[in-house]
């Protein structure tokens, strides 16, 4: 990403950072100030509020207030005379983030980004909201006018202003203190999650409607359906995931050219997207596509899979490796120009093909968005590759036309991309892509994953080992919170899953003792921050699995994945414990608010059965057997392989190999709860076994 300097004014504060969203603002009239003490002492100094605004920087509205507000010079005076403005990456600080949008919310008001906030010197929020205008319009004063009204009132109220926001910050830290905590969950918030969803489940359009005209991917909540039907052999928890995921894929909200799932659908229809793309999405997305083809063998679902690492690959894979964090819904300051069709120029493309596609891709004259077309299939179709559902002469029109239009689109200026690594979302990607790689069968799909992992491994820790948050421009940044531990943990689990290379195992362990060292209560839950981060109002504690799981449902995943590796089972079992045991009330009470920390759960209810494969790697039986649990395995087997002749040191990087003798030139354990079944010889017997514990 590059600054476009269109201008003569100087450079705020702001042009010495690294963070693509700081640096869209280096040369705004305002004299914008990073995070940090050089912006509180200089409001301390000149008795002034701090205005704080937080934003991303493919932040759609964050762009219009730019443009509206932020380069009007009139505006920017207002700032820079009567306050201390402040700029930050949400994404880069998710813990400053976290704070002041629970603020808001504190406020009767609902959240969304850019969050502004007016803070006293003391960081203490006074009062705030998102998006304003800079004329009176949506029933909201213009900028100015709060701008001027909580000036005047810091002047004339401050004594009743400095009482209310001590007041919220006392809440807001009490909001993540200690809790009594009891007993672990019942088991039972599993069927009441999905009682929840079924309720909420969109019968016409597929996913869940809520109150909102939105429609985000609900991904993290499909996978903990296809893992509660996986156990129950509930049919509807697979039905709502599997129309879901063909409705997203089929809808507008997926790029039928380029591939990748945009933000969220602004209809119920998931026809239009809030176009942005966000790594995490797509990540999530994409363990969901395998999973569900794991358990229906629609081929649907893998070309799915595959569109998604096809565009990660080509569009926002960074040099070196690492995979940058979203690609924004404008361009030319239009949202979601880049993407839209006329009908002339869909069909000066697509030429004699022209009228088929119109009817795959519902193109019109009229269009369905500002008099353009966002290309879309029938959300309601059968679930089918195009070969199955047209035959393979026009699914190799399909193909070339849609490598013609794609060519043809590339032609126009892009949206901006955010090319930031950040390391948790890399890391849910990483996972994604070495389970799709196991699962398919793909050495390519896990070699990429590993490429992506040793990247961040190399570009991510510090001189003294420590995780970093960000990588950009050659510079890694900001300490590395409770979700980047966790999440490259897990990255590593998988990885050894996918490889069976025990290296990763140690790694995954190393991660872990540091996420306790750094981030562990003494009450049972993970904080976000580290203990010797930098001192906020409070340091989060968070069990909500929004847009990405939290760094609890994370670490207590992890802390079970190497448990059942027989890694400290006994502590770490102990710890995720306490982690379930503290989010208790929000696991029975409100089940959809958190399904990453669901399936965490579901793993210490129902833990994975052990196999542990002996014999040379290149046994027909070896090869077999790792095939058929890697296409069966959902959720509920762990693996691992050991050479004849190096057990001993296979058990040592691997626990649950120990005690295991090798027995002829192919053995396999089966361990399931607290049984263990003796060996069987055979890859036949080995499969007999596994169907018998999954049926």
């Amino acid at each position: 990403m590059t600054i476009q300097k269109t201008h003569d004014r100087q450079p705020n504060n702001l042009i010495h950072e690294k963070s693509p969203y700081l640096l869209q603002h280096a040369y705004n009239p305002v004299r914008w100030y990073a995070w940090g003490d050089l912006a509180f002492e200089k409001a301390v100094a000149e008795d002034k509020l701090v205005f704080l605004s937080i934003g991303y920087a493919t932040c759609h509205w964050c762009h219009v207030m730019e443009r509206e507000s932020f380069e009007d010079e009139e505006t920017a005076q207002i700032l820079n005379d009567r306050f201390v403005p402040v700029k930050v990456d949400r994404e880069e600080r998710p813990d400053i983030d976290s704070i002041y949008m629970d603020a808001l919310h504190i406020m009767g008001q609902q959240g969304g980004w850019p969050l502004s906030m007016f803070l006293t010197p003391d960081r203490k929020p006074v009062v705030g909201g998102t998006y304003f205008p800079p004329t009176p319009r949506y029933g909201m004063k213009s900028f100015r006018d709060v701008l001027l009204t909580v000036s005047d009132a810091w002047i004339a109220n401050r004594g009743q202003l400095v009482q209310r926001s001590s007041e919220l910050a006392k809440y807001l830290t009490t909001m993540h203190s200690s809790r009594p905590v009891g007993g672990l969950p019942s088991e039972s918030c599993f069927e009441a999650a999905y009682q929840a969803y079924s309720d909420l489940y969109d019968t016409e359009n597929y996913g869940f409607a809520g109150d909102s005209t939105n429609k985000f991917p609900p991904s993290m909540a499909l996978s903990f359906l296809m893992h509660y039907h996986h156990r129950t052999r509930v049919g509807g928890a697979l039905e709502m995931a599997e129309r879901t995921l063909g409705a997203m894929k089929k809808g507008g909200i997926y790029d039928q050219l380029g591939g990748g799932i945009c933000r969220y659908s602004t209809d119920h229809h998931w026809l239009v997207p809030h176009f942005e793309k966000m790594l995490y999405d797509n990540a999530l997305f994409l363990k969901a596509l395998v999973e569900c083809y794991q358990l229906t063998g629609n081929d649907f679902f893998r070309c799915a899979a595959y569109d998604i690492t096809d565009y990660v690959a080509r569009d926002m894979s960074c040099s070196g490796g690492g995979i940058a964090s979203a690609e924004d819904a404008d361009s030319e300051g239009e949202e979601g120009k880049f993407y839209l069709w006329s009908l002339e120029e869909f069909r000066e493309v697509t030429g004699e093909d022209s009228g088929f596609l119109e009817r795959l891709w519902n193109v019109t004259f009229n269009g369905n968005f500002e008099g353009k077309n966002i290309l879309h299939e029938d959300i309601r179709g059968d679930l089918q590759t195009h070969e199955e559902t047209w035959g393979s002469e026009r699914a190799e029109i399909i193909r070339a036309n849609r490598q013609k239009l794609l060519t043809r689109r590339s032609g126009r200026p892009r949206p901006l991309r955010d090319d930031k690594v950040l390391t948790s979302w890399n890391c849910l990607y990483i996972r994604a892509v070495a389970y799709a790689g196991r699962v398919f069968g793909d050495p390519a799909l896990i070699q990429s994953a590993e490429n992506t992992y040793a990247f961040v491994h190399a570009n991510l820790l510090d001189s003294t080992g420590r995780l970093m948050r960000r990588y950009r421009d050659g510079e890694a940044g900001v300490r590395g919170y409770l979700s980047d531990y966790a999440e490259m943990g897990l990255a590593s689990c998988e990885l050894f899953r996918a490889t069976l290379d025990a290296k990763y195992v140690a790694e995954a362990q190393s991660f872990c003792d540091e996420a306790v060292r750094l981030f562990h209560s003494d009450f049972g839950p993970f904080y976000e921050t580290a203990n010797d981060s930098e001192e906020l109002l409070r340091r989060t504690i968070s069990g909500y699995d929004g847009v990405e799981p939290s760094g609890n449902s994370s670490i207590a995943r992890l802390l079970l994945a190497l448990s059942g590796l027989g890694v400290r089972s006994d502590r770490y079992n102990e710890m995720a414990e306490g982690i379930f045991r503290y989010f208790k009330e929000d696991i029975e009470k409100s089940p959809i608010a958190c399904p990453a920390m669901l399936d965490a759960f579901a793993l210490y209810c129902n833990p994975p059965a052990q196999i542990v494969l002996i014999g040379d790697r290149g046994n027909l039986e070896i090869l077999q057997s790792l095939d058929y649990v890697n296409r069966a395995s959902i959720d509920n087997m762990l693996v691992a392989w050991a050479d004849p002749d190096d057990i001993e040191s296979a058990a040592s990087a691997v626990p649950m190999v120990a005690g295991k003798t090798p027995i002829g030139s192919f053995t396999a354990y089966v361990c399931a709860g607290t049984a263990c079944r003796p060996p069987v010889f055979s890859f036949e017997e080995l499969k007999s076994v596994l169907e018998a514990h999954t049926a």
